[in-house]
């Protein structure tokens, strides 16, 4: 991973207003800045009510997500989808499928033109050496 001037600069600023080290930093296509922490500091960056990332989202005078790394691959999907419910993920091979009965939420899950679902490939294979996250088209068993 490369980091230009910008990026190298949000991530010192992040780090020195939460004291969390920074997995990883990069831009979406929107202009969204993600920055990829482990799973368990979240609470820490997050803050109570949200207060600190909003801070820092208004110092940045920039919209910030903030993802939970977690060396599962599964677990670290779900930290990706967060806050959407009702899925289930399994792992084949080297293919992690995720599987919804619910039409809305493969909806969001795929995202307008498979842009949240190209997302998710994007950020997988930034930590991982998988060949692709899925959608399963046929209607899933969710207990």
């Amino acid at each position: 991973m490369k980091f230009d001037t910008r990026i190298i600069g949000f991530i010192t600023a992040f780090e020195n207003l939460t004291q969390v080290p920074v997995k990883d930093c990069f831009f979406t296509v929107d202009n969204e800045l993600i920055f990829v922490v482990d799973s368990f500091r979240l609470g820490k960056v997050i803050g109570k009510n949200g207060e600190t990332i909003k801070k820092i989202a208004l110092r940045m005078k920039q919209k910030i997500r903030v993802i939970g790394y977690d060396s599962d691959v599964l677990k670290f999907i779900e930290n990706i989808l967060y806050p959407l419910k009702g899925y289930v993920i399994s792992k084949e091979d080297n293919k992690v499928i995720i599987s919804a009965d619910d039409v809305k939420l493969k909806g969001k899950i795929y995202g307008r033109d498979r842009s949240n679902l190209k997302f998710i490939n994007d950020v997988v294979k930034r930590f991982f050496n998988l060949v692709e996250v899925v959608v399963n088209t046929h209607a899933a068993k969710i207990q």
